[in-house]
């Protein structure tokens, strides 16, 4: 099994930007097309949301493992993380939509709409990396570790997610 999710992980990594955005959301090869582009970026927020979305579960359950473990109030910082992920959930559901509309008095030029795809990708790999590090937190209790240090490490990761996510706001204002 481990070997078979290995080659499933080595062909993950070859994919290119496109294709992990393919994966990600269902009739995605319409979004190339202007038409459709308003509402596939609606479709890609609410889909990065859905993620980070999953974390509350991630965060629970190592609330309730340190909890049980009688180790709670020696990590501080996890309503924090908490609510930074809240936060970066709400901005990612309540951002305007993208992208001029097909009969828009200014139309964006292809080259500039591959720009936004790449940067979509890798708001798609920055959204797994900020899953992953929940993920981890909840594995670290389990195991008893120290959270303190990957708490703030969480706590920077999401910072940088919610200034990337700023920062696409800003190109589709270029458009």
């Amino acid at each position: 099994m481990n070997d078979l999710q290995s080659k499933l992980e080595q062909v993950k990594s070859n994919e290119s930007w496109l294709e992990k955005i393919k994966r990600y959301i269902p009739g995605y090869d319409g979004y190339v097309n202007r038409d459709n582009s308003r509402e596939l970026d609606t479709i890609l927020r609410n889909k990065l949301a859905v993620l980070l979305d999953e974390n509350k579960t991630k965060l629970k359950n190592t609330v309730s493992v340190l909890s049980e473990n009688g180790n709670l109030l020696s990590v501080t910082g996890l309503d924090k993380i908490d609510k930074k992920n809240e936060t970066v959930i709400a901005k990612l559901r309540s951002a305007a939509r993208g992208y001029s509309g097909a009969f828009d008095v200014v139309k964006i030029k292809e080259d500039k709409l591959n720009q936004l795809y790449q940067f979509d990708g890798s708001l798609l790999e920055n959204a797994e990396a900020v899953c992953n590090k929940f993920a981890d937190l909840e594995s670290k209790a389990k195991a008893k570790e120290d959270l303190a240090a990957h708490v703030s490490e969480i706590s920077d990761t999401l910072d940088g997610f919610l200034n990337k996510f700023d920062e696409r706001e800003d190109i589709l204002r270029q458009l």
